[in-house]
């Protein structure tokens, strides 16, 4: 009889394909296992209000799923990287960062706008800040509404309900799923910045667990790794835990990362960015570096404002 690892995961349809794909490449590398998929519900799928992400609340898609590992119920979780809080549970680490995905965001529309083309007006869905923020810079002209849900919920509110005109996702969600891509128009990363972590994923382990964490690191993509890695540690630095607007892009190639990152004031329009470059190897320096930068510039601020002080 074959041993069982299991992989708890969301229920959602994209965290449901991530998880079957993570199994799938895991199966390939392991025949003599076999990987079982435990669907775990989450705080952020019980209560989906805007309320509940706008309280600062931390780690609502992934609580549930780290309770379950520390408990020895599930072996290895998958999550959206984006999801996970720079803190993790004692006793858990991020064990593997499989190849990313595209990082960009994408405009949902029945007439596959783009930003450009989008009309005066038009009524635009996202509960995320990073993105209002960037939205309201680049086309002030329209309306930005909270809209919750998972993508079939938040695109069925253009396609079918029309209630939206558009709304803006993830286009690796778009990627996995394999659905919505013929209505989708990409938004370029220098009109808005991504999430840290976006489009890839987290396999979360047991750090005691010798025999999962070496099965799960031979998924890990180096330059994801790094990426990722430089990513979190600037949101890490930068925040504290505060729930301001930061968008964020890195590149690893040849040995050298190139890190940006926009801060937003939460009130006001208001924002600094910067970018810098240098060895990969050093991503975690590289990242306090620029998150200093940003800091004295008027990051500190912005901080203040969204802790209400």
């Amino acid at each position: 009889m074959r041993s069982v690892i299991r992989i708890g995961t969301r229920g959602s349809l994209l965290a449901l394909a991530q998880a079957r794909e993570v199994r799938k490449k895991l199966a390939a590398r392991f025949p003599k296992f076999s990987f079982e998929l435990v669907v775990v519900r989450t705080e952020g799928d019980e209560f989906q209000s805007v309320e509940l992400f706008k309280e600062n609340a931390v780690g609502v898609f992934t609580k549930a799923i780290e309770e379950k590992l520390i408990h020895g119920e599930i072996d290895l979780a998958v999550h959206s990287l984006k999801d996970v809080p720079a803190e993790l549970p004692k006793g858990l680490i991020l064990a593997a960062f499989p190849k990313r995905l595209d990082r960009r965001d994408v405009l949902i529309s029945r007439r596959a706008w783009t930003l450009e083309t989008l009309p005066p007006g038009a009524r635009v869905g996202t509960g995320s800040p990073r993105r209002k923020r960037q939205l309201a810079l680049a086309r002030p002209d329209v309306e930005l509404c909270d809209v919750r849900g998972n993508l079939d919920t938040r695109a069925a509110k253009v396609l079918k309900k029309k209630d939206l005109d558009a709304i803006v996702v993830a286009h690796a969600g778009l990627l996995r799923i394999r659905k919505y891509i013929r209505y989708a128009r990409l938004l370029p990363v220098r009109t808005i910045l991504p999430a840290a972590g976006q489009g890839a994923l987290g396999l979360e382990v047991r750090a005691d667990d010798e025999r999962i964490l070496k099965a799960a690191k031979t998924l890990n993509d180096p330059a994801t790794e790094k990426e990722v890695s430089a990513e979190r540690c600037l949101l890490s630095a930068l925040q504290g835990g505060c729930r301001v607007p930061v968008g964020i892009d890195s590149r690893a190639r040849g040995g050298k990362l190139y890190l940006k990152a926009s801060v937003f004031s939460p009130d006001t329009p208001d924002y600094v960015t910067g970018e810098i470059l240098g060895e990969a190897e050093d991503f975690r320096n590289l990242a306090e570096k620029l998150a200093l930068d940003l800091l004295k510039r008027g990051a500190a601020r912005f901080m203040e404002e969204a802790r209400g002080t």
